[in-house]
């Protein structure tokens, strides 16, 4: 069975939710060792997230350019709301 448009849009924003907090709670325990430390962490891991994703997506994925708008908006707006929520709930103790 292949996933239609939505079922891909609604994974790519909850995969990214958790990858977001997932980063952030990763760089706040580096950022307790160093600060540097942390946020070169998140700039690779980051990197290599976005890097992983549109590649896999050129192969499992053949969508429009229309439908690629959406899934990238999904993703983003997922990774968003789980950086920003969990800078607004986690405390890191620098």
């Amino acid at each position: 069975m292949q996933l239609g448009i939505l079922q891909w849009t609604a994974g790519a924003f909850g995969i990214n939710l958790l990858l977001g907090i997932g980063l952030m709670v990763g760089v706040y325990k580096f950022m307790e060792r160093r600060v540097p430390l942390g946020a070169l962490t998140g700039i690779v891991v980051g990197t290599g997230v976005i890097y992983a994703q549109a590649t896999l997506g050129e192969q499992w994925l053949t969508v429009t350019v229309s439908e690629m708008k959406l899934l990238v908006i999904a993703a983003c707006l997922g990774a968003v709301i789980g950086v920003v929520g969990t800078v607004l709930t986690v405390k890191p103790e620098l």
